[in-house]
């Protein structure tokens, strides 16, 4: 053997970094808002976010079943559908998506390879490195472009303003699903704080669909649109839907295999639409689909027609949203990470309490959420709770979560740190019509999704 061979045999059982690791290596941990590094990041690659048509959606909760609900959609137009999305739930490939396709591990490595050329240039320059959204960032913008994508849809990381994604320049059109009170310590204490960081998505140009609710909230964004849009743009003026004064609908709910809606909007009624997600949260996320979708088709005209609409919502798949995962008995994964999200699934589980004989839940939030707020809306609708912690280094006190359940005397609340442990004990005593419901931080809800095949998840990934 010579000497080349035994350096490669030897190389062979070396262990190979691990995408996070690798990423860990090139990139920062942490947030630092702000678009100046994104920016020179894609100037060092060339600007491919310049050649991509975008469709970019921010909001506290609900973005991403907006975002994946539009991929399908366009997906079943004929049109070829990019979709970037945070966080992962399995692997990282997952963020990285074409016609529901995810990316290949060869494909995300050699991007990593040649991001991190272009970040240690724009290292150089600010004298920090980019963080691990940035550098993901970075790279989408460019697999998307060389993937030549009709259209990219771009789900925020977190705010919206001074967000990584926030550098295009005239989207096709933004959406603002709601807002709420989360990631406080980055958006500001009130509603109308935080949609002020949301509204930072607002362009010139582009049409705006929201789902806001919240009066303080709504106000800031209207106020920000109309703002923006006194400034000289080319073209007409643009749309302006909000969802709760502009639509209505009806439900009829299929249990966890989704529901079919009847939804009215200003331009005519669309009966009888299977949405495969459950909850009645999903039918306001539906309405901003749906608003987004005529207004896309008015710029469009002929391609996207009602019926590639009702099939894409058909074929929607949107993992660790009131997923059932397993039955016999019935085990449920649901990340609702903060307070508002917490409050929609009590909501769907006051509604079908009666199908179930026990509740018995499996729960873990990260520190720095409101977890006793959270925990409060489950309360009393749940039998036996037992807390564990999320896979995160924000997991903090984890234990204190119990905290929030002490509206039933006498119910068992137990402690098992290891999540898939914790698992396994609330399907051991589980009965048959029980209910083991799994929510909290996407860190627990993703990481005991592994229990089951990603194959069903997503369509493998692309070579």
């Amino acid at each position: 053997m010579n000497t080349t061979d035994a350096i490669d045999k030897a190389m062979d059982n070396v262990p190979q970094p691990t995408f996070e690791e690798a990423l860990e290596r090139v990139s920062s941990f942490g947030i630092e808002p702000g678009l100046a590094v994104i920016s020179e990041l894609l100037r060092q690659l060339g600007d491919p976010q310049a050649g991509l048509k975008v469709i970019h959606v921010a909001g506290t909760n609900g973005k991403g079943s907006v975002c994946s609900m539009l991929a399908s959609c366009l997906e079943q137009a004929g049109l070829r559908s990019g979709l970037y999305t945070s966080p992962h739930l399995m692997v990282y490939n997952e963020r990285f998506r074409v016609n529901d396709t995810m990316i290949s591990d060869d494909q995300l490595f050699a991007l990593l390879a040649e991001t991190e050329e272009a970040a240690k240039r724009t290292a150089a320059v600010f004298g920090r490195r980019a963080t691990q959204f940035e550098i993901l960032t970075a790279m989408a913008f460019l697999w998307f472009y060389r993937q030549k994508v009709d259209v990219l849809i771009l789900e925020t990381g977190m705010g919206g303003r001074f967000d990584a994604t926030n550098v295009i320049a005239r989207p096709l059109l933004t959406v603002i699903t709601n807002i709420s009170l989360d990631h406080e310590g980055f958006l500001g204490h009130s509603t109308a704080e935080i949609a002020a960081e949301k509204a930072g998505i607002i362009k010139a140009g582009s049409p705006l669909v929201t789902a806001c609710s919240d009066p303080a909230a709504l106000e800031v964004i209207c106020r920000e649109f109309s703002s923006i849009q006194d400034r000289p743009a080319p073209g007409s003026a643009p749309a302006l839907a909000q969802v709760w004064q502009e639509c209505s609908w009806q439900t009829n709910s299929l249990g966890l295999k989704g529901q079919e809606v009847t939804l009215t909007t200003p331009l005519g009624t669309y009966e009888r639409l299977y949405l495969p997600l459950a909850g009645g949260h999903q039918c306001v996320n539906l309405a901003c689909v749906i608003r987004a979708w005529e207004i896309l088709a008015g710029q469009q005209a002929g391609l996207l027609t009602e019926e590639a609409l009702r099939r894409g919502l058909q074929k929607v798949s949107w993992p660790c949203r009131l997923e059932l995962v397993q039955e016999q008995p019935q085990v449920v994964l649901d990340g609702s990470h903060n307070p508002d999200g917490l409050c929609q699934l009590a909501a769907w589980l006051r509604e079908n309490r009666r199908d179930y004989g026990k509740v018995i839940l499996v729960m873990g939030m990260v520190e720095d959420k409101d977890r006793l707020k959270a925990a409060s809306y489950l309360d009393e609708l749940v039998d036996q709770v037992i807390i564990t912690k999320p896979l995160s280094a924000r997991a903090g006190r984890w234990q204190e979560l119990a905290r929030g359940f002490s509206g039933c005397a006498g119910r068992q609340v137990e402690y098992i740190e290891d999540c898939h442990q914790a698992l396994e004990a609330a399907i051991a005593a589980a009965a048959e019509k029980d209910l083991v419901l799994c929510t909290g931080s996407f860190y627990l809800v993703g990481e005991l999704r592994k229990k089951w095949s990603i194959k069903d998840m997503f369509s493998a990934p692309a070579s």
